[in-house]
């Protein structure tokens, strides 16, 4: 019975838990300047958080797509813990990658479709909303880290480093890139950078654009 109602309480909060990991793996390098830390102990711990919070989101019943989420579910664990060997391989980085990249996918997909289903703007659909916008910008982080490990130079402005400390620079990319401010300093070079810069710029706008509409649209039916 404690079990059971511990999952009841898991999945009735499931957007703040969610929310919370994002925060903590997008903003807690500003309390953590140590770079060796960050890397070794607070980003390995970061992922494996953020890995159990999108675990708890996901609630599909197609026996193929809950096979697929739990093998990237226990690899998204498991890349974190195994980083020190994996890095060394360049395989397995960039299989680590688009292991990341596809797991928030489908997780930000599943995001979507309980936010759509809900009639009303309630604080859980605002908080699903947020959680949303913060998962595009992991994927997009991800997809320009696996853009620039495979053909570096790829983005002006990079401080050439090991592989975390480019991806500390890229998800700040990613950060200003969807929420186009744009300053400039890190800009797309290669043809792939810029298409890709340009699809989540794209998706980053249509994104916030529709769900604000959606909330504002509920909140006024409520009334």
């Amino acid at each position: 019975m404690r079990v059971k109602r511990l999952q009841e309480i898991l999945s009735d909060n499931r957007f703040e838990l969610l929310l919370f990991a994002l925060l903590l793996l997008l903003f807690d390098k500003i309390f953590v300047p140590d770079a060796n830390i960050y890397t070794s102990y607070v980003w390995p711990i970061n992922m494996i958080i953020l890995g159990f919070a999108a675990a708890g989101i996901f609630k599909e019943r197609v026996r193929y797509i809950v096979w697929l989420k739990n093998l990237l579910f226990i690899l998204s664990v498991l890349i974190p813990l195994l980083f020190v060997v994996i890095v060394k391989i360049p395989f397995l980085v960039q299989l680590a990658f688009l292991v990341y990249t596809t797991y928030y996918t489908l997780i930000f997909i599943e995001v979507l479709y309980q936010i759509f289903r809900k009639s009303e703007a309630t604080l859980s659909v605002i908080l699903g909303s947020v959680s949303g916008f913060l998962l595009l910008i992991v994927i997009a982080q991800f997809t320009f880290l696996l853009i620039e490990y495979n053909a570096p130079q790829s983005f002006g402005g990079l401080s050439p480093g090991n592989i975390p400390y480019i991806y500390n620079q890229l998800s700040y990319f990613s950060m200003v890139t969807l929420a186009t401010v744009g300053y400039g300093d890190i800009a797309p070079l290669s043809d792939a950078a810029r298409l890709t810069t340009m699809f989540f710029t794209i998706a980053g706008q249509f994104y916030m654009v529709a769900l604000v509409g959606i909330i504002i649209s509920r909140f006024n039916n409520v009334k």
